[in-house]
C-alpha cells in the first residue's frame, strides 16, 4: 500500500511588523498614536494631531517614524504584542490555577491599561495593508485558540463534558473584554476582572445543548427590519442608493480612498447627480451614520411599542436581543462603519450620534436592570448592567465580523450574548 501523495505545507502568514522596544521614544509615539487612531479613525487622524498630543512638532515624528502608515503598525503591533502575551502560558503557573482565569485577569487588566487605545484594534485593523492584515489576523486566530483550550480546560475542572463550541466562546469571551476600550464607564480594575470572569465562566459553561433555543424567525411587517424596503425612484432611489453604496466602500476600503465618482459610478450616475443631494464626502458620511442610527433607534422604539408594562423583563430582553442579531447580521458593515467612523464626522453630528448611543444604552440597561431584579429580587448595579449590555452588544457586532456576518453564525452569538445580559 502506497502512501497517498503530501501537498506542500500551507504557506506561513507573514511575519507582524516589529512592535517598538518599551521604553523607546518611538513606542511613546506608537502610544500616543493608537489614542488618536482609536478616538478619531484612521483617516480622520493626521500626523500633526500625534504631534500635538505629544507637544511636538510633525518633523519631531519623522526623525523617529517614516510616515503615518507606520506609526499606524507601529501601534497595531504594539497593541497586538501585549495582547498575545496576555494570552501566552506562563510555565511558571502554578499547576492549581484556572488558566481561564488567568488569562481573563490578564487581558482585562492589558485592556484597560490601553483603554483609549485598544479600540484601534477592534475597528481600525481593515485599513492595514494586505499583509499586515493577514499577519495581524493569524495573530487574532492564535490568540483565540488559547482561550479556546483554556474555556475547555475549564470545563474539564468543572467536571462537565465538552459537546464543542469552545471557539465561539472564546471569541465571545474576547469581545465582552475587549468592549471595555469602546466606553468609559467607571469601573475599577478589580471590579472588571471580577465582572470579567464572572461573565467567562458563565459563557465557558454555557454549551450549545445548554442554551435557550433560538426563537422562531418574525413574520416580517412594513415596520419590522426584516420586511422588504418600499421601492424608491427618481432622486430618492439615486439617493438611497449612494448611501448603500456608500456604506460598501466606506467599510471595504476607508473612507479617504473613496471617490465620489466611484461611488456615483455604483449606483449608475455621475458624481456631479451626487452632489445635488450631497454636498461633499463628508455629507454622505453623515447621510450614512445617520442612517444606521436611525435604523438603530427605530428598533429601540418599535420594541417599547410592543410590550406592555407588564410584560416579563426577561421575555422583554430577550426579544430586543433577538432583533438586534436579526439587524447585526444583516446590516453588519453598517453597524461597523457607525461605530468606527464617528472621528470623520463633523463635531456637532458626532455629539448628535454620540447622544444616540447613549440613549440607546439608557434602554438596554434599563432592561437589564429590571430583568435582573425580578429573576434575583435583588438590585443590580446600574454600571455593572451598562457593562453587561456593552459587552453583549460586542459578543453579537464582533461575532458577526468574525464570520463574516454569516447568518448560520447568528443564533450562537446572539445566544452568549443573552448569556452575557443576564446570567442565569
Amino acid at each position: 500500500m502506497t502512501s497517498p501523495p503530501v501537498g506542500p505545507p500551507p504557506p506561513l502568514p507573514p511575519p507582524l511588523p516589529p512592535a517598538p522596544l518599551p521604553h523607546t521614544r518611538r513606542a511613546e509615539i506608537a502610544l500616543a498614536a493608537a489614542e488618536e487612531f482609536a478616538r478619531r479613525g484612521y483617516h480622520a487622524t493626521r500626523v500633526d494631531h500625534i504631534a500635538e498630543s505629544l507637544g511636538v512638532t510633525p518633523g519631531a515624528l519623522y526623525r523617529h517614524v517614516p510616515g503615518k502608515y507606520e506609526m499606524f503598525t507601529d501601534a497595531t503591533a504594539l497593541l497586538i504584542r501585549d495582547l498575545d502575551a496576555a494570552t501566552t502560558v506562563s510555565p511558571t503557573s502554578d499547576a492549581g490555577t484556572d488558566e481561564l482565569d488567568r488569562i481573563v485577569d490578564s487581558v482585562t487588566r492589558t485592556t484597560l491599561n490601553h483603554r483609549g487605545r485598544a479600540a484601534l484594534y477592534r475597528w481600525q485593523v481593515r485599513y492595514l495593508a494586505p499583509d499586515d492584515r493577514v499577519a495581524v489576523e493569524a495573530a487574532g486566530t492564535r490568540i483565540r485558540r488559547r482561550v479556546a483550550d483554556a474555556v475547555r480546560a475549564h470545563r474539564r475542572s468543572a467536571g462537565l463534558e465538552d459537546p464543542g463550541g469552545a471557539g465561539s466562546c472564546a471569541a465571545a469571551i474576547l469581545a465582552c473584554v475587549a468592549s471595555l476600550a469602546t466606553h468609559r464607564i467607571a469601573v475599577t480594575e478589580s471590579e472588571a476582572v471580577g465582572l470579567m470572569t464572572s461573565i467567562a465562566h458563565d459563557l465557558a459553561t454555557a454549551s450549545p445543548g445548554q442554551l435557550p433555543a433560538p426563537r422562531a424567525p418574525r413574520r416580517s411587517t412594513p415596520e419590522s427590519p426584516t420586511a422588504a424596503p418600499p421601492r424608491l425612484r427618481g432622486g430618492a432611489a439615486t439617493r438611497e442608493g449612494a448611501i448603500t453604496a456608500a456604506i460598501e466602500r466606506f467599510h471595504s476600503s476607508g473612507y479617504d480612498s473613496v471617490t465620489m465618482e466611484a461611488i456615483g459610478a455604483d449606483v449608475g450616475v455621475a458624481a456631479s447627480a451626487l452632489y445635488r443631494h450631497f454636498p461633499s464626502k463628508s455629507a454622505l458620511l453623515t447621510a450614512s451614520v445617520d442612517r444606521t442610527a436611525a435604523l438603530v433607534g427605530d428598533l429601540l422604539d418599535r420594541h417599547s411599542s410592543l410590550h406592555s408594562a407588564g410584560s416579563e423583563p426577561a421575555e422583554v430582553l430577550g426579544d430586543l436581543l433577538d432583533q438586534y442579531v436579526t439587524i447585526a447580521f444583516s446590516h453588519g458593515p453598517e453597524l461597523i462603519l457607525y461605530h468606527s467612523e464617528l472621528g470623520a464626522l463633523a463635531p456637532e453630528d458626532r455629539r448628535r450620534i454620540r447622544c444616540a448611543q447613549r440613549r440607546q444604552l439608557d434602554r438596554w440597561a434599563g432592561l437589564v436592570l429590571d430583568a435582573a431584579r425580578a429573576r434575583t429580587g435583588v438590585d443590580t448595579d446600574e454600571s455593572t448592567a451598562r457593562i453587561r449590555v456593552q459587552a453583549a452588544l460586542a459578543v453579537v457586532l464582533d461575532g458577526g465580523q468574525g464570520t463574516g456576518f454569516h447568518p448560520a453564525a447568528a443564533p450562537r452569538f446572539g445566544e452568549l450574548a443573552g448569556v452575557t445580559l443576564l446570567p442565569g
